[in-house]
């Protein structure tokens, strides 16, 4: 089942790609719709998130019931400049981070993906449940990027 999720992540992750890197220059900037991200900023807010979920996953692996601490992904765009940076610097981002994951994901013992987090909003969390959450978000922002 695992295994599953890394291989949807994984496509997801190309797939993200291939369209953000597809997208026209002009319309980059442009909001699909009121209160909607244009698709650079979905693009930064992608490369922002793989950053701390290659976090949680590592410290997860590398400590016993690490604290998961949330993040304000609403505060992102004008904390971290999404106006002024660099779409090649945050694709490649996306993609670096997501290599390294699939790499270290995809050599763990079975026994790993019980390895647990304590998130301070949901409480303990599998390793597992973080490559679901993980998946789930980027199959949500490619679903923004199709568009």
């Amino acid at each position: 089942m695992t295994k599953a999720i890394l291989a949807q992540f994984e496509a997801a992750t190309k797939e993200f790609c291939a369209l953000a890197k597809a997208v026209p220059i002009k319309s980059l900037h442009f909001a699909p719709a009121p209160g909607e991200w244009p698709p650079a900023f979905v693009i930064h807010h992608l490369a922002d998130c793989d950053a701390h979920f290659l976090v949680r996953f590592l410290n997860i692996l590398s400590e016993e019931n690490p604290r998961i601490v949330p993040f304000n992904e609403e505060s992102f765009p004008d904390a971290l400049q999404y106006e002024g940076r660099s779409i090649a610097v945050s694709l490649s981002t996306i993609e670096a981070l997501s290599t390294q994951l699939v790499n270290i994901l995809s050599q763990l013992p079975d026994e790993s993906w019980n390895r647990t987090g304590l998130h301070d909003e949901r409480g303990k969390i599998s390793l597992s449940d973080v490559l679901q959450t993980t998946t789930n978000h980027r199959m949500g922002h490619l679903d923004q990027i199709r568009q």
